[in-house]
């Protein structure tokens, strides 16, 4: 299991230029890359992108790449000193101070440089370092939402005993009461038989039945705890599905409960569902 959030950074050496990988991922539906920094070769750029989405697979993912220069460049003091003087005397003629020398030797050897472009066997092994880097991190994220995943599967799961056991202690409740309710109705008519008795609780239990919906809740979580232990990688759209599946049958259970203890554990499972969903949300 990995987690969406991460950092990795690379930097690998060229022949003329040194290129310096930065990525950071987070949370994202999909698998959205922006690419950032120095580089403007765009076949390059679709190789960084191509190589990041197969890699890395989902979430919201920045790339910042920088160059850097290998080879020091000679400092021209002639034209480091006609330049200084130009602008001194332009500095001069606006009123203000004089230029830093330093800044003026900065601007000098920028123009005086080329813009060679990254080779692509450097620029792929700065990618290969910053893309070890972040998957690195993001598994060791995954491994610990994995566990507390886990536990919340098993606390969801102990709700189900619970659920069973309150769920066919209510039944007794509802034979009073539904006896109650008919002989208040029917007081000036008869008294109640058993045999109406028994059909209108057994129509009151159908509509209360949740047997089903325990059934399903059972096999859902199954599945999420198969799903929790697979060592696979990208897993995090199945447990989101899971998780929705298993939301669905605690609020059907819920709808049925006409049962205060009953609606209570709906509320303590709702909770932990929510919980679980916000960790899936990080899982890639």
């Amino acid at each position: 299991m990995l987690s969406m959030t991460g950092f990795g950074a690379g930097r690998a050496e060229g022949d003329q230029l040194a290129v310096l990988v930065q990525i950071a991922s987070v949370n994202h539906r999909g698998c959205q890359i922006h690419i950032r920094g120095d580089m403007r070769d765009l076949a390059l750029d679709e190789l960084v992108r191509q190589e990041v989405r197969t890699r890395l697979m989902r979430g919201s993912i920045t790339v910042q790449v920088q160059l850097a220069s290998n080879r020091a460049l000679a400092l021209d003091r002639e034209r480091l000193a006609r330049s200084w003087r130009e602008l001194a005397a332009l500095a001069a003629e606006l009123g203000a101070g004089p230029p830093a020398l330093e800044l003026v030797a900065q601007l000098s050897m920028s123009s005086a440089a080329g813009a060679p472009g990254p080779d692509e066997q450097t620029v792929r092994a700065a990618l290969e370092q910053a893309i070890g880097a972040i998957e690195s991190e993001r598994r060791r994220e995954g491994e610990a939402l994995g566990r507390h995943l886990s536990a919340l599967a098993t606390q969801l799961r102990a709700l189900m005993p619970r659920i069973g056991r309150t769920s066919g202690e209510r039944l007794a409740r509802v034979r009073e009461a539904m006896r109650a309710r008919l002989q208040a109705v029917l007081a000036e008519v008869a008294e109640v038989t058993a045999e109406q008795l028994v059909r209108e609780v057994a129509l009151q239990a159908d509509r209360l039945d949740i047997s089903e919906e325990v059934v399903r809740l059972g096999a859902h979580l199954d599945a999420l705890e198969a799903l929790l232990h697979d060592q696979g990688e990208a897993v995090g759209r199945k447990i989101e599905f899971l998780l929705q599946e298993v939301g669905r049958e605690i609020n059907t259970i819920g709808a049925k409960s006409n049962d205060a203890a009953l609606t209570a554990l709906v509320l303590e499972g709702k909770a932990v569902v929510e919980q679980m969903r916000e960790q899936a949300a990080n899982v890639a």
